[in-house]
């Protein structure tokens, strides 16, 4: 890469980087209306999958906790129902991601509304799946077996769990701002290329 395109790319990714706090400060802050809004997203994608498995979802600070309908026995005589707690900032992480680099392309406000309102259906799939992997494979054949969770479902739910946890939040935010902003990926590219191209989508 020649100077002229390395000094546009890190003129952008230096863009990124300032943006980066003040998202990830509002993300965070704004984590308890985002919270119950991912949360019932989720608890509607694990109702099709395994309807009855959750009788209620509940939040206890930034937590997002699924009562469920699978009786435990935690002591003699003593009977309870399964909880399970999942944390959904793990999830959303990548929305200041994207709100930085849509920011630091100068996007319009209404493709960052758009941006994260695609966003929620990855985030609820993690969500979803951090808790049916909890409770299909995390919590032993028991709880597994009672929540039909076994054999090759069991396998499909420990897959869609690492998709969620691991691609999506960092790939998808990413995907996002390169479809809202072809014209700048292409002219920093073109650049790249080309260095006696202006740039002049990188303000």
């Amino acid at each position: 890469m020649t100077r002229p395109a390395a000094a546009s790319v890190a003129k952008f990714a230096l863009h990124v980087g300032l943006w980066l706090p003040a998202c990830f400060a509002a993300w965070y802050f704004g984590a308890r209306y985002l919270a119950p809004i991912v949360g019932d997203a989720a608890l509607a994608l694990v109702g099709l999958a395994r309807p009855g498995l959750v009788a209620a979802l509940e939040r206890q600070d930034l937590l997002l906790v699924f009562v469920t309908s699978i009786e435990v026995h935690p002591q003699p005589g003593q009977t309870g129902v399964l909880l399970v707690e999942v944390n959904p900032l793990l999830y959303t992480a990548g929305l200041p991601l994207f709100l930085a680099l849509m920011l630091a392309s100068h996007a319009r406000w209404w493709t960052l509304l758009v941006g994260a309102l695609l966003l929620l259906p990855f985030q609820a799939w993690g969500v979803a799946f951090d808790f049916l992997a909890q409770v299909g494979v995390k919590a032993g054949p028991e709880v597994s077996a009672r929540a039909g969770l076994l054999g090759w479902r069991a396998e499909a739910v420990a897959l869609s769990y690492q998709l969620g946890s691991l691609v999506f939040p960092a790939l998808v935010p990413a995907a996002l701002w390169m479809a809202f902003n072809r014209p700048l990926l292409a002219s920093l590219v073109q650049r790249a290329a080309d260095p006696r191209e202006p740039t002049a989508a990188v303000k």
